[in-house]
């Protein structure tokens, strides 16, 4: 079961087509061999079979949907092993996801509010279970012919019973709609998913993202410090209410943003499009920045050294540990960067205090440089 090729018998199930492959699993359409229904095949993929992580993770999200019934969320089928291989069953969402459509076509606001408020209904139903998605983003939604939206893969969703499977330093979700407390190494919370639908909502009202960056760093300190631009200045079509409540979902505090999925649902049925509401824009296609993590380290992460800067001898780890008590998992790849730029391990410092938002716990690190 390596290759899996069309025709393919598995259980029950003749395999179809292929229908793409994430970071965990590949997607297959199949067919039932009795009922004739087609429906959608994830298996995991070869090279994560041996991974006890990755295994345990792919069962999770097994019982996770199991758990779930709602209209806008992927409905699991049937799950089973066969040849020792854990293989799950799942409604076939005949579409495009939103990240196809806005690359596309246009997508007139009034549908792109109809869009979120679906989204949300989801998220209000799986976060009153005590779920969290962890990764939504406009390729884990998928539009039907219809309309009707659907939230795929909850491959790295977790629940209030489900302990922690990702270690200290490691990052798991896309990098580009990633909370910042995500990025800090806190867990995510129901307000993250908030966030990431803020980052999706911005991104196809505005056609760019609210953070971006040509690397991994860059982008995970746009989220941590950086200002978004109001979508409205960008998209004036949009109404200020909309604008607004795009804006307080991307706050860098999770206890700024709505309380619930459900309060930000409120704020967008008060939003309504400026000149009539028939406005559209058209999304242009982005190269993804930044693909999904799950056992590796964070992107870009390596060990501290310098390169070629004169100051590899130096306590690298030290700084790092010293940065971690105020930035969190970010402090390896901060320290990583400057140490290729700075030529002593003062200007490192310096350089390195920079990035401490408080002015406190700025002084606090510089002192610990003079211990």
């Amino acid at each position: 079961m390596i290759g899996i090729e069309p025709g393919q018998k598995i259980g029950d199930y003749e395999v179809i087509r292929s229908l793409g492959v994430g970071g965990l699993g590949a997607v297959y359409e199949v067919r039932h061999l009795i009922s004739q229904r087609a429906e959608a095949m994830k298996v995991l993929l070869p090279d994560k079979l041996g991974t006890p992580e990755m295994t345990e993770r792919f069962r999770r999200e097994i019982q996770l949907l199991a758990s779930l019934n709602h209209p806008n969320i992927a409905a699991l089928h049937n799950a089973f092993y066969h040849e020792d291989r854990l293989i799950m069953i799942m409604e076939l969402v005949p579409g495009q996801t939103l990240r196809d459509i806005g690359a596309t076509s246009a997508i007139p606001l009034p549908r792109l509010l109809d869009y979120a408020h679906q989204t949300l209904s989801a998220l209000v139903y799986a976060h009153n279970l005590g779920i969290v998605h962890r990764d939504i983003k406009p390729s884990n939604l998928m539009i039907t012919a219809q309309n009707l939206l659907k939230v795929l893969d909850f491959g790295i969703a977790i629940s209030d019973h489900s302990p922690e499977l990702t270690g200290a330093g490691y990052l798991l979700g896309s990098l580009n709609y990633m909370s910042p407390e995500q990025i800090m190494g806190s867990k995510a919370s129901p307000r993250s998913d908030i966030y990431s639908l803020g980052i999706t909502l911005y991104e196809m009202a505005t056609g760019r993202l609210p953070f971006g960056g040509s690397t991994n760093y860059e982008i995970m300190t746009a989220h941590l410090h950086q200002t978004p631009v109001p979508p409205r200045d960008l998209n004036p079509a949009l109404s200020p209410a909309m604008s607004n409540a795009i804006l307080r979902a991307l706050a860098k505090d999770p206890a700024a943003r709505f309380e619930s999925a459900q309060e930000f649902a409120a704020a967008l049925s008060q939003s309504q499009p400026i000149s009539g509401g028939n406005e559209a824009i058209t999304i242009p296609v982005q190269a993804p920045v930044a693909k999904r993590t799950t056992s590796n380290s964070m992107p870009g992460q390596s060990s501290a050294t310098g390169s070629g800067s004169g100051i590899e001898a130096l306590p690298l780890g030290d700084i790092t540990k010293q940065l971690a008590t105020y930035l969190g998992p970010i402090a390896k790849l901060i320290v990583k960067k400057l140490a290729n730029q700075c030529t002593n391990l003062d200007q490192l410092y310096s350089e390195a205090a920079k990035q401490i938002p408080s002015d406190a716990d700025r002084q606090k690190f510089l002192y610990s440089r003079k211990k």
